[in-house]
């Protein structure tokens, strides 16, 4: 990127790309977070734009709910990038250095710590989206469609960082935690979907008779 000290947020989209292209960082778990949010500003959009017909609580809830995790989610991109940082560089300490060991598992605390909690996220994206169907007008269903499909590819993306990283973590409880909360997530987010992309194919049948 032009200025590697800024916030992922601050680079322009272009040069975003070409350095994930080309560069050890930012990597999976950032990407995950980027795409889960251009994925949910889809639900929102369905929603902003449906809202002149459904001014509702209910219809406003979700909007603010929307913009509560688009918020939550953003500094999780550049919490990857410090996580992984920290992760290679507690890895990389002389075999000799009697602090090493305890380095990589704090390190791997982190850098298991942040996927998870993107995917918790996501999670919630899911359900949000899953919520925001019946408010949203059909004219927007295939970009809110687009949408939880994107949020769903970037949960199962950054739980590839789990997999990677729970095996460093300091006991065999940690590791069986992780790895218990990664399949919980990883489950609900195919059921999520599968009901969202249900009922936006019963609504194009209905809409078609």
């Amino acid at each position: 990127m032009s200025d590697n000290a800024a916030p992922l947020w601050e680079h322009r989209l272009n040069d975003f790309r070409d350095t994930v292209a080309r560069e050890p960082m930012p990597g999976c778990g950032a990407v995950a977070v980027v795409s889960a949010n251009l994925g949910l500003a889809l639900v929102l959009k369905g929603l902003h734009l449906s809202q002149h017909h459904d001014a509702t609580a209910p219809h406003q809830a979700l909007i603010n709910e929307g913009a509560s995790l688009t918020q939550r989610l953003s500094p999780l991109a550049q919490a990857d990038v410090t996580a992984f940082e920290a992760f290679m560089a507690a890895l990389g300490r002389d075999e000799e250095d009697e602090g090493r060991i305890e380095a990589i598992h704090t390190a791997a605390d982190t850098a298991v710590e942040v996927p998870l909690k993107t995917a918790q996220l996501c999670d919630a994206a899911l359900a949000l989206a899953q919520q925001a169907g019946e408010h949203i007008e059909q004219q927007f269903v295939s970009d809110a469609l687009a949408g939880a499909r994107l949020i769903h590819a970037a949960l199962h993306s950054v739980l590839l960082n789990v997999d990677v990283n729970a095996g460093q973590l300091g006991s065999d409880a940690a590791r069986d935690s992780a790895r218990h909360t990664r399949d919980g997530l990883a489950q609900r987010a195919d059921a999520l979907l599968a009901a969202i992309t249900d009922s936006a194919a019963e609504r194009g049948a209905r809409a078609r008779d």
